[in-house]
């Protein structure tokens, strides 16, 4: 019950007591052997004050009932400083600014919309005699919209903090960019990465023979009717729809270029069940699935005003996630018939998938246009990191000067993290990847010369937490074990290492038969059925190895298939770490192997906690020397600063460091490899100990 309706019958409870205290007092006196003489004053100053409160409640309740209409209208900003200021309720129904991104305080005032703002709003959205309960009733899913997306959600990510994360999405947004088709005519020189690693003829086939340059999505959506937003999981394309949605329902349009549109945002794969059920339009789906969240509104009929005034923005999400190739191509077949009829009323759509996912279905459609989302550059990584530190540092600490001081500490430490190293750089290019870097650094997680437990973590989350997080508030009904898909996960990965260095990608048959295989020497019971729901339930639920085409699969990332194979290599070292150090041996000097070899020791020293197993490995590689002259030494260097002091024993340390310092001096070696050893040193901190004699000394090959 709302607490404007308590204190209402409180008050009716306490007039009625009062206008009957004549009746029921002086019996209540009497009984408590009151003196008669004072009866009659006693009864009338009773009476007087069970009155009096009575008015105090039922002006209370009146108050409450208004707070409540007041904090349930949506809210509005005016001015922005470097982005979104950030707005946070003070429990009275209206907001206060505490700041833009950067550190400078937002010299504005956020409040509530008043009924002239909301008459405005309301009045582009819906025809001018629209019933009054209908306009209600779309404040209400408006407020509905605003209350569900309003802040980023972290659900499943495996982190926490001092205090609940409450960071506003429209503070905290970084701008997509996407490119498009062109006409035939028109070139350019592609150099694509999707997830690490160049794209396969299947994805460039998808993404089409000609795209243009990075243009942001808003762009492309202020220009057209339709966007097919395609993407890598993880590449931001449901935070993008959440984002558009929370403009609109907040009146806010105005900053994407829009006019006034009601948004609507539901999952494509529940339109797909619902297809499989029965014949369903579009809209009365849409309205069945809000109804069936709990959400008790009218939305047929908002959704109906709405598209006949050409007032709608469906916001379509996760066309990939309808895994029947026969229901996703009738899924595409219904929403571009729907489209072809509503855009004519101008009426706006946005439906998003991963890229192969729309390929297999794709069907051209005038005014809709297809757009591929590209990697998180440096300056939207800087952005982001910008904007997370600030936003993080003011909910935790509030005061908004020592706050500025903590981001920007804060900001230069995760920003210096992602630039040292290119392993973590090609992680952060990814808007998910990079949020759970930022959590991890949050928690104390050391980057990124431990980079092998950033890693570790990053794959207990995809497994086991990320798909709670995802989408639409869609949960699975299966949440895999950790511990038994890393198994199963870590040998597969080192196969594909083997059978698709670089690139990642494998067949479903050979892989579905290594399954087997991984099965058959674990003794599992039918290996072939046990591989079948394995690759079921991790494409399904796990999303850390996806499907990439018809028949085809890769991890999200080729950085973790690489940390994987690692996991593989070193558990091969459990009695000996000979094995592991033959595997190493073979692959020195080998670009697409250069990842898996640091990875391997930094997972003996640091995740399994055996320094003398990792000194071994690279104790046999600085004597053995395999691969190219020189390589096999800087590997070992490099790899000592990625472990950090507590992966290697201190013999090893001064082994290693030792053989760099002769590989920089050693004249008989190529000047790139005597340049990387003198990198490595400087990197550990190791300065020679005649510095000016060092770069006295003749024929070193390149320049100091």
């Amino acid at each position: 019950m709302n607490r404007w309706v308590r204190l209402v019958l409180l008050a009716l409870i306490l007039l009625v007591l009062g206008l009957t205290a004549r009746g029921w007092l002086p019996p209540l006196l009497a009984f408590l052997d009151a003196n008669t003489d004072r009866l009659q004053g006693l009864e009338a100053l009773a009476q007087l004050g069970l009155l009096a409160l009575s008015g105090l409640v039922a002006f209370f309740g009146w108050r409450a009932w208004r707070d409540r209409r007041s904090d349930a209208a949506p809210i509005t900003a005016n001015a922005q400083n470097r982005g979104q200021a950030i707005a946070q309720g003070d429990g009275a129904g209206k907001v206060a600014v505490t700041g833009g991104v950067g550190g400078n305080v937002t010299n504005v005032t956020v409040a509530v919309l008043d009924p002239a703002q909301l008459e405005r709003l309301l009045g582009r959205l819906l025809p001018t005699r629209a019933p009054a309960d209908l306009r209600e009733q779309t404040q209400a899913y408006l407020e509905h919209v605003v209350a569900s997306y309003r802040y980023l959600d972290f659900r499943g990510m495996g982190m926490g903090d001092r205090v609940a994360l409450r960071l506003p999405l429209l503070e905290m947004y970084v701008p997509l960019k996407a490119r498009v088709e062109r006409p035939q005519g028109e070139t350019w020189a592609r150099d694509l990465r999707l997830a690490g690693r160049r794209p396969t003829a299947e994805e460039a086939e998808a993404m089409g023979e000609r795209l243009s340059e990075p243009t942001p999505v808003l762009d492309l959506l202020q220009r057209h009717d339709g966007l097919v937003v395609l993407g890598d999981p993880g590449a931001g394309k449901t935070t993008f729809l959440k984002y558009v949605a929370l403009h609109l329902a907040l009146g806010r349009e105005a900053d994407l270029g829009l006019s006034p549109r009601l948004p609507v945002l539901a999952p494509l794969s529940a339109y797909a069940n619902a297809l499989a059920v029965r014949d369903t339009p579009l809209d009365r789906f849409i309205a069945d699935y809000y109804r069936e969240r709990g959400i008790d509104l009218p939305l047929a009929d908002m959704l109906a005003q709405a598209l006949a005034a050409g007032r709608a923005m469906l916001l379509l999400d996760g066309l990939d996630e309808v895994k029947d190739l026969g229901r996703r191509r009738d899924v595409v077949d219904r929403v571009a018939d729907f489209f072809t009829v509503q855009r004519q009323r101008g009426n706006k759509f946005i439906l998003t998938s991963r890229i192969v996912g729309y390929n297999q279905v794709r069907r051209p459609i005038e005014g809709l246009t297809e757009c591929t989302l590209v990697d998180f550059d440096d300056a939207d990584i800087a952005l982001f990191i910008e904007k997370w530190t600030l936003a993080i540092e003011r909910a935790v600490q509030g005061a908004e000067q020592v706050a500025a001081l903590s981001a920007e500490r804060e900001r230069t430490e995760l920003l210096a993290a992602v630039q040292r190293n290119p392993g973590v750089r090609r992680l952060a290019a990814n808007p998910l990847l990079l949020t759970v870097l930022a959590l991890m650094k949050r928690q104390g997680v050391r980057l990124p010369e431990r980079r092998v437990e950033l890693y570790e973590q990053y794959v207990d989350i995809l497994v086991q937490h990320w798909n709670l997080a995802r989408g639409l508030g869609r949960a699975p009904a299966y949440s895999p074990d950790v511990k038994q898909v890393r198994k199963v996960l870590a040998p597969l990965a080192l196969w594909m290492h083997e059978t698709s260095p670089g690139i990642g990608l494998v067949k479903e048959p050979a892989m579905r038969r290594k399954l087997a295989e991984i099965y058959a020497a674990a003794q599992v019971d039918d290996p072939e059925r046990a591989s079948d729901r394995f690759l079921a339930d991790v494409r399904d639920h796990a999303n850390l190895l996806v499907e990439r085409g018809s028949r085809q699969y890769g991890f999200i990332h080729l950085t973790f298939q690489e940390y994987l194979a690692a996991v593989a290599l070193a558990q091969q070292g459990q009695q000996s770490v000979e094995p592991v150090t033959a595997a190493l041996a073979a692959h020195v000097g080998d670009d697409n192997w250069r990842e898996v070899s640091l990875l391997t020791v930094g997972y003996l020293g640091v995740v399994q906690d055996r320094p003398e197993a990792a000194s071994a490995v690279l104790s046999a590689l600085v004597a053995k020397r395999p691969g190219p002259p020189g390589a096999a030494v800087v590997l070992a260097g490099q790899a000592l600063l990625d472990v950090g002091d507590v992966g290697v024993t201190p013999a090893c340390r001064a082994e290693v460091i030792k053989a760099l310092q002769a590989a920089m001096t050693d004249r008989n070696l190529p000047a790139g490899q005597r340049l990387a050893a003198g990198l490595a040193l400087a990197d550990l901190n190791v300065l020679p100990a005649d510095l000016d004699e060092l770069v006295a000394a003749p024929d070193w090959g390149f320049a100091i």
